[in-house]
This record gives structure tokens, C-alpha cells and sequence, in this order.
């Protein structure tokens, strides 16, 4: 039986190191794609975008069309690629897909739709 405690005891104590190392890989991870990033979308709309992409993923996406301009958050997508999809649309209903990787992607808004390119500054 004591046998048997320190066996369970031993399991124990490997998977708590084990998730902490995982864990400060986590927390220590910084995206390639960080920094700022400007384009243009075009469509059934035209205008200008900046996005500025954190550490962590986080990007605040500015847009401007004309005299209107929005800013809205959204985030990469986990697996590295550097996809981004708006979870929620922007105060307008703006909505990106696409890729940092290809620096492109499409958007969406209401009935307007078109597409994005970005170059890394």
C-alpha cells in the first residue's frame, strides 16, 4: 500500500511540472506576426487599413472610408498561420477573414462585401 501512495504521489508530481512547462511556453509565446501592418480594402467599398497586431495575437484593426473611420478588435487565430476572423462584427457590422501569412483575405458588411491586402512596416 505505501507502495502504491508514493507510485500516485510520483504521477502527481510529473504531470504539475509537466503542465508547468507547458504553461510558460504559453505564456512566454510571441506571435511572428506581431506589429503594425497597412492596406486596403476595396469592393463595394474602398479604404485604407492599419493593423497593429500584440505580442499575444490581440489586433486592433482601424479603418477608414472617406470621412469614416472605426476601430474594432479581433485576434489570430490559434495554429500559426496567421489567420484572423472578426468574432464579433464592428459598431458598422465590419467583418475580416483572411490571413497575415498571405496578407490577405476578404470582408463583409451587411450586403457589401470585397477584399483586404496588408504589407508588414
Amino acid at each position: 500500500m505505501v507502495k502504491n501512495i508514493k507510485f500516485l504521489t510520483l504521477i502527481v508530481i510529473l504531470i504539475s511540472l509537466i503542465s508547468c512547462v507547458q504553461n510558460r511556453e504559453e505564456d512566454n509565446y510571441v506571435t511572428p506576426y506581431k506589429g503594425t501592418w497597412t492596406g486596403n480594402y476595396s469592393g463595394d467599398q474602398i479604404g485604407t487599413l492599419i493593423m497593429k497586431v500584440s505580442e499575444k495575437g490581440t489586433v486592433e484593426v482601424k479603418r477608414t472610408s472617406m470621412e469614416f473611420q472605426e476601430t474594432f478588435y479581433t485576434s489570430l487565430l490559434g495554429g500559426g498561420s496567421g489567420a484572423l476572423s472578426t468574432m464579433t462584427p464592428s459598431a458598422s457590422g465590419f467583418i475580416v477573414y483572411g490571413s497575415l501569412e498571405t496578407k490577405s483575405g476578404t470582408w463583409k458588411m451587411g450586403a457589401l462585401q470585397g477584399t483586404w491586402s496588408v504589407v508588414k512596416n
